[in-house]
């Protein structure tokens, strides 16, 4: 079901009415695998002339083609959903479109540095001003009957959409995967992952593994990336996919790699943000990878600018142990990059 704490949040706060959607329980399928479609980077929203909506048409064609090429158990919108410098009072209406677009199919959400940006284009995307804040931005999603969304603790805020989603084993209550997903700023708060946001996930760990008797399979999704993917290469760790734009990772994680690596749980790290890369690299404890630009929106590299795809995580559940497979489903429809984690 739906986060509870998003009630009281929402009540305290009072940033947005929307009803309370209860959801059924993600499961793994009867064969213990879960399969999740990641579109990175779509820029929804640019520009007021014909070209904006042009290009946002173009992007949610292959939206929908990917979802029925792929048939995901979930989809993650893993940050940058609109450019939120050119969406003054109707950021809302675009993630509408968005649930929309992939509904029946389940979603999460997290916000990037682009989708609560100032409308005041001052430059400076850590400045407070957006007429729809991150904070309305996530409770709106939240609320959509295919959102698995969660408002996160209200402590963390501006670091909103910070979150652990479940998926249970397919006939019992038993949690055989945890799907993390992390704040990494920008659009109203500095591109930072901040240290209570790395308190909180650190307490919940072992919380859960106290609560499930074990440690439970994870992946984590955060739009920013880490700088250990970068030298992660330059350490000679295996790595594959395309890399035509640098790393841009956040100021400070607050800690967050670190904690990361020493939980045997987490297996993998999902991120967007450089929306020319699209690799992977394996490290001794996990690994990290970018998903693909997504959408026709937003600033392409010329060698693939007719390439966007989007990063499949095929997860197989062998008790506390995954198997992970990922692959690109370009816009062609073609399959590139196909690689165990």
């Amino acid at each position: 079901m739906k986060n509870f704490l998003y009630i009281f949040w929402a009540t305290v706060t009072g940033v947005i009415n929307v009803p309370l959607v209860l959801c059924q329980q993600l499961r793994l399928t009867e064969q213990n695998s879960f399969k999740v479609l990641q579109f990175a980077d779509l820029h929804e929203g640019e520009g007021p002339d014909s070209w904006g909506p042009e290009t946002d048409e173009r992007t949610e064609s292959f939206l929908s083609r990917a979802i029925d090429l792929e048939k995901p158990d979930l989809v993650v919108f893993s940050g940058d959903q609109i450019t939120g410098l050119n969406v003054e009072t109707n950021a809302t209406d675009y993630y509408q479109r968005l649930s929309d677009l992939v509904d029946p199919t389940p979603h999460t959400m997290i916000l990037g540095n682009h989708d609560a940006e100032p409308y005041s284009g001052n430059g400076d995307q850590s400045d407070p001003g957006a007429l729809t804040t991150r904070s309305d931005l996530i409770a709106f999603d939240s609320s959509q009957p295919n959102s698995y969304t969660a408002v996160g603790p209200p402590e963390l805020s501006p670091a909103i959409s910070t979150y652990i989603v479940d998926v249970l084993s397919p006939s019992s209550s038993e949690v055989s995967l945890q799907i993390i997903h992390l704040d990494s700023g920008g659009g109203g708060m500095s591109e930072i992952i901040l240290p209570n946001q790395v308190a909180w996930l650190e307490s919940e760990l072992e919380k859960r593994r106290e609560k499930n008797g074990r440690p439970v399979p994870s992946i984590v999704f955060i739009h920013i990336p880490f700088s250990e993917i970068e030298t992660s290469k330059e350490n000679g760790s295996e790595c594959f996919g395309v890399e035509l734009d640098g790393v841009t990772p956040t100021d400070s994680d607050g800690g967050l790699f670190s904690l990361l690596s020493n939980y045997t749980e987490i297996k993998s790290v999902f991120s967007g943000h450089d929306h020319c890369n699209s690799f992977c690299c394996k490290l001794p404890t996990l690994s990290l990878c970018f998903g693909r630009h997504s959408s026709f929106g937003g600033y392409s590299c010329e060698k693939q600018a007719k390439e966007i795809g989007a990063r499949v995580i095929d997860v197989q559940v062998k008790g506390e142990e995954v198997e992970i497979n990922t692959w690109i489903r370009m816009y062609s429809g073609n399959v590139i990059e196909e690689h165990g984690l």
